[in-house]
């Protein structure tokens, strides 16, 4: 980027990227306690938010527009899809 590091868009955009990592790793945590395919969804959507503000940073040119407008329809139909998708029910295991 080419703004100032006290610039608050600057601030703003790397606070975007910890907290997009934090919220990646909770997603993992949260997985790894209940098993749900839902949350492994979330938690690549977070992580792709992440990846764009790391992006942005490596690759600060103007002509990766289509790459960061791509990563946010990802991590928008990954989140979409998450929330629609109804967990698989375990016929075994039902309480009659």
């Amino acid at each position: 980027m080419s703004t100032s590091p006290t610039d608050p868009t600057e601030l703003l955009e790397i606070g975007r990227g910890v907290f997009a990592l934090i919220l990646f790793s909770l997603s993992l945590y949260a997985w790894s306690r209940r098993r749900q395919p839902t949350l492994i969804m979330v938690a690549a959507a977070f992580f792709l938010f992440f990846m764009k503000t790391f992006l942005d940073y490596v690759l600060p040119s103007p002509t990766e527009n289509i790459v960061r407008v791509g990563i946010d329809f990802a991590a928008l139909a990954l989140f979409f899809v998450a929330i629609v998708v109804r967990p698989r029910l375990d016929l075994g295991k039902g309480t009659a």
